[in-house]
This record gives structure tokens, C-alpha cells and sequence, in this order.
């Protein structure tokens, strides 16, 4: 993406990338002006959104030539798509653009200052912020670290201190802010976590380990465990880091045998100590088998040396993790060029997704196409490889692999053929956006997907658009996806399809939106509904869902209006009053439904 263009981002792209609900709330965030100081420095937007919080939220957009790359924000959302505040920011970039203010990026900055400005700033900021010192002090020692021959140590104290600093506090357990707190400590532990990647990218493997160490015996203690929530997705994929961190350093460092077996047996007790907050489930025990089987295992050297057939690296008694030891493995061996014996391997564990990978990076671009369309079973698998090729500048060859992947089943279809959708659209190959848009659609029906075709059908859109509605009456929309189907029926008014949908699902979330919708329109269906939702919460006493009841029945009462048969439902109303007289919670409640209407 060039400075000063901005790529192309619609009003449906926002709206895949978002639940409904944070869309809505997104949209009414951006006309309350609650999005201030939109600052762009190159392909990155930052922004403050004033929340439910006394600090304002800070929002990061990264965009690509395509559109959205990845967003983050410091609110603690974390259930399914972008929160309310990036649809703020993003909606802000597309309608507001003159609201964002052009700022060159820090690396331009920072390009033309000489040494003495550059202390001068570090120092300064070291002074006013003392976790910034402990990162500079920990990211320099790595640095040079990496770049000597010679056997080095890491400075673990500032490492401990560092990761002291991200643990969360006693007292701060059930706070408002305890999401938040679990995110900061994930990015915080992420940072020192990186400390021993670079480590490993310059090949010392042994730096690496000591930087994992100091951080893991920390950790370790687990004394932290109960000051965070559970459901907190970044702690565990951080954690989860950590341990695959920890196999590609064990297998990067020059260990002897009785280190290999330290290693083992210090990683076997850790992987104990995280037990209790893993749930039982290992973190560290791929580490140790790594650390025990180093690079002599007689089935390595075989499947390195292309002795092995396809897939015949595994075993019936390998743990389920050992994918994970191979994936590393072909990480080393990439990184040394060691390429013949990576594409050995690769193929040897069966590896598919890998080998075409190599394919792309060794410019065999013909090779792995072909490849692809030859081996892959999965739309997952198209995708990697699709956003691979494109980010080696490959893109019609992106396109094509994402295409084929149109023709398969299984996980993530929907996010392919969206992610080819909007890729398409940007080359301008609006055919195949199109096919990609309608194919989203197909696997995962929603207003927003039904919206993204209409976009690009164009003259087509009618004819386009009964095929769409077509499909939905014939398949079998159960579960969650039938609530987004009855939102597309709503949508189009196509109420005697909601209603039909509605009447075969017990969810209420398909029922109520499809009731709201044809209040004016199917009075006397939504009446019966609504009666046959109420009755058995008052029948059984359900005391603590009276309030529910209650709401089904004003919807009643306003179908009962619209039909012209309002003195019909206050008799009905009444009599329910005086059947249940003794339930004391419910009476004054429809007392009060009564004087409603």
C-alpha cells in the first residue's frame, strides 16, 4: 500500500470482520464521535476510542495492499471478531479519511538522526519508563550475543525482573479490568518470549534456551494461575509459544548427550509444574521428547536422507505432538539450507502444507501450484498457501490456488473464499470475486456475505440474488447458521420463509428476530407464537423468567393491535392474571402489560 492511498475496504468487509452486534455498536461509537486523534504513519492507524473505561481505548489498524491485515485493541473483547471500537476506527478510515492525520513512519524518524540524538531519546525514555530500560538491557545482551562465536550467557536477572513485571498482582482478581490484565501480561511475556526467537534465527540455540529458562522458572511457580480468568484465549497461545519456542531451541542448540538429558528431565518437571492451570493437558513434553531424540534418532537421519517414503515417518505409539517436533525440524533445516534434506523430510512425515511452502520460498512457483491442486484435501491448506504466494509477490498464482481451493470441503471454506473474494476484488478479477463471494455465502450464509455479493453482482444482482434465497430454502438451516439465514429472509421479506424457519428451530434467537419482523405483516402467527412461548414459563412458575414471559406477551399484544383484536388479548391477558393470582412476581407484572396497552 502506497502513502497516501488507501486500500479497498467496504462497508461488508467491516462487517465480516465483526459480529453483528459490535458492528451496531461500532457504527454507534462512529456517529457519537467517539473516535479521536486518528494518526496514520505508513501502512499502520492508531486511534483513541472513548469506551466504558475512565482511559480511552487504544486501537491499531494494519492494512496491506488488499485492506485489513490485522487489528488490535486494549479493550478485553475476545468473543469472535473485531470489537466495537476497531469498526469505529475502520468506519472513521472510510468515511472520514480527512479526520486522519498523515504522520511519516518511526523508521523514517529515526533514519536520518545521528548516534548522540538516538541516546539522547532512549535515555530519556529508560528514565521515564523502567520497563523500557529492562527490555533495551535484555534486547541489546541478545543482540550481541547472537552475533559472537563464542559461548555467551543472557542476563536472566533482567529477564526475571521483566517477567515479574508482566505477572499480574496480588488483589487484582474478579477486577473489571482482570481481561485486560491477562492480555498485558500475555503481550509483555510475547516481547521476552521474542528475545530467545531472534536468538534462535542467528542460530544460538543455547542463548535461546537460557532466555526460555529464566522465563519458564518464573512462570513455573504458578502463583499467578489464580489471579487471571480462565477463558482468556492470548495466555494459553502465549504459553503455547513458549513450549514450541522452547523444541526449536533444544534442537537448535549444540547439546551433548548429558545436556540433552538435563534438558529432558528439566522440561518433563515443568511440564508438571504447569499442569494445574493447563487443565492436564502437556506443555512442555513435545520440548523434552525433542531434547531426548535431538538429531541422531535413527528415523530423523532415515526421513533426512530420503530413505523414507510418503508418510512413512510415523509410528502407531507417536504422541500426538510430535507433528509439532517435525514442524520445528523443517524450521532448522530451512534456516541452515539444508533444502534437500527439508523437502525429505517434509514429504517422509507427510507434511503437504510444508512442502509446498518450500516450494514457494526455493521460487518454484509452477511446482507448487501444481503441487497443490494435486495433494491438498482441504480449503485450510489452499489458504496458507494461497497467502504465502501472495506475500512472495505471487499473486496470480495466490488467486489460483485459492480458486481450487473453492472446490473443496471441509475446515475454513467460508474464511477462504472470503479472504479470495476480497483478493480477487482488489486485482480487479471481479468474476472470480464473484464466485469466491457466493461460494462465502454458501458455507456460511449471513447478511454480511449476502451483502458482499450484491456489491460486486452488479446488473446480475436480481438474478443472482433468487438463486442466493433459493439455495437457503433448500438447505437444511439448523443450528447457529439458522439464525443468520432467518436475518437474510428478514432482509429480503421474504417473511413466509423466517416463519417457516422459525417454526422448525426451538432457538429463540431465531424466533424472536423473525416475531419483531412481522409484527405488522403475520399478526396473527406472531399471537400464537408468542402464546406458546409465555405459557410454560407461567404454568411451571419459571419465577426467574416472568420478565420473559411478559416480553412475549407485549409482542402479542402489539400483533393484537395491528390485527384489530386488542380486547381479545387483554381477555386473554386477564384471565392468565386470574388463573395465576397466587404467583405474587407475575401479577403486578401484568398489571402493568395491562395498563401497557
Amino acid at each position: 500500500m502506497s502513502d497516501g492511498e488507501w486500500p479497498t475496504l467496504t462497508k461488508a468487509t467491516i462487517r465480516e470482520l465483526a459480529r453483528s452486534k459490535s458492528y451496531e455498536r461500532g457504527q454507534s461509537y462512529y456517529g457519537q464521535g467517539a473516535v479521536s486523534d486518528v494518526v496514520r504513519r505508513g501502512e499502520t492507524v492508531r486511534a483513541d476510542v472513548e469506551g466504558s473505561q475512565y482511559q480511552p481505548y487504544t486501537v491499531t489498524i494494519e492494512f496491506d495492499d488488499t485492506g485489513v491485515a490485522r487489528t488490535d485493541c486494549s479493550c478485553p473483547y475476545d468473543y469472535g471478531g473485531i470489537c466495537k471500537h476497531r469498526v469505529a476506527v475502520l468506519l472513521t478510515c472510510i468515511r472520514d479519511p480527512e479526520s486522519v492525520r498523515e504522520q511519516p513512519p518511526v523508521s523514517e524518524l529515526l533514519a536520518d538522526a545521528d548516534r548522540e540524538t538516538l541516546e539522547e531519546l532512549l535515555v530519556g525514555l529508560a528514565a521515564d519508563r523502567p520497563e523500557v530500560a529492562n527490555v533495551i538491557e535484555t534486547r541489546l545482551t541478545t543482540m550481541d550475543d547472537a552475533t559472537t562465536d563464542t559461548a555467551v550467557s543472557v542476563n536472566t536477572e533482567s529477564i526475571r525482573r521483566q517477567v515479574n513485571h508482566a505477572l499480574p498482582k496480588p488483589g487484582q482478581k474478579g477486577h473489571t479490568d482482570a481481561y485486560a490484565e491477562a492480555e498485558r501480561m500475555a503481550n509483555e511475556l510475547d516481547e521476552l518470549i521474542e528475545q530467545a526467537r531472534m536468538a534462535i534465527e542467528a542460530g544460538d540455540g543455547e542463548t535461546a534456551l537460557d532466555v526460555l529458562a529464566a522465563i519458564t522458572n518464573e512462570l513455573a511457580s504458578g502463583r499467578w494461575a489464580n489471579l487471571l480468568p480462565y477463558d482468556v484465549p492470548r495466555v494459553f497461545e502465549v504459553i503455547d509459544d513458549l513450549s514450541q519456542t522452547f523444541i526449536e531451541a533444544v534442537l537448535t542448540a549444540e547439546l551433548t548427550k548429558s545436556e540433552r538429558d538435563d534438558w529432558e528431565e528439566r522440561l518433563t518437571e515443568w511440564d508438571g509444574q504447569f499442569d494445574y492451570y493447563m487443565g492436564g493437558e502437556s506443555t512442555f513434553l513435545a520440548a523434552a521428547d525433542a531434547a531426548a531424540q535431538g538429531w541422531d534418532d535413527e528415523r530423523v537421519q532415515q526421513a533426512m536422507a530420503g530413505e523414507l517414503g510418503e508418510g512413512d515417518f510415523w509410528e502407531d505409539n507417536d504422541a500426538w505432538y510430535s507433528d509439532d517436533i517435525v514442524t520445528a525440524r523443517l524450521s532448522i533445516l530451512e534456516r541452515e539450507d539444508h533444502i534437500k534434506e527439508c523437502f525429505n523430510l517434509a514429504a517422509a512425515a507427510g507434511q503437504t502444507r510444508a512442502f509446498a511452502q518450500m516450494l514457494v520460498q526455493e521460487d518454484r512457483i509452477e511446482e507448487a501450484i501444481d503441487y497443490a491442486i494435486e495433494r491438498f484435501s482441504t480449503p485450510d491448506a489452499a489458504l496458507e498457501l494461497a497467502k504465502a504466494l501472495r506475500a512472495n509477490d505471487e499473486t496470480q498464482a495466490a488467486l489460483q490456488v485459492a480458486e481450487h481451493g473453492l472446490t473443496l470441503d471441509g475446515y475454513r471454506k467460508d474464511t477462504l473464499a472470503v479472504w479470495l473474494r476480497d483478493r480477487a476484488a482488489s486485482a480487479g478479477d471481479r468474476e472470480l470475486a464473484l464466485e469466491a463471494a457466493i461460494t462465502a455465502f454458501e458455507a456460511s450464509p449471513s447478511v454480511n456475505a449476502f451483502e458482499a455479493v450484491e456489491e460486486l453482482a452488479g446488473d446480475n444482482w436480481e438474478t443472482i440474488k433468487a438463486d442466493l434465497l433459493g439455495y437457503l430454502r433448500t438447505e437444511n438451516s439448523g443450528g447457529t447458521r439458522a439464525a443468520q439465514v432467518v436475518e437474510v429472509f428478514i432482509r429480503e421479506e421474504e417473511y413466509d420463509d423466517a416463519i417457516e424457519l422459525a417454526d422448525r428451530t426451538e432457538r429463540t434467537r431465531v424466533i424472536e428476530p423473525v416475531v419483531e419482523a412481522v409484527i405488522e405483516e403475520r399478526p396473527q402467527w406472531v399471537i400464537s407464537t408468542c402464546k406458546f412461548q409465555a405459557e410454560p414459563i407461567v404454568e411451571q412458575g419459571q419465577h426467574d423468567s416472568y420478565q420473559t414471559a411478559v416480553r412475549w406477551l407485549r409482542r402479542a399484544g402489539k400483533a393484537a393491535r395491528a390485527a384489530d383484536e386488542l380486547d381479545e388479548w387483554r381477555e386473554y391477558v386477564e384471565t392468565m392474571r386470574d388463573e395465576h393470582y397466587q404467583k405474587y412476581k407475575l401479577r403486578p407484572m401484568l398489571d402493568d402489560l395491562l395498563e401497557e396497552f
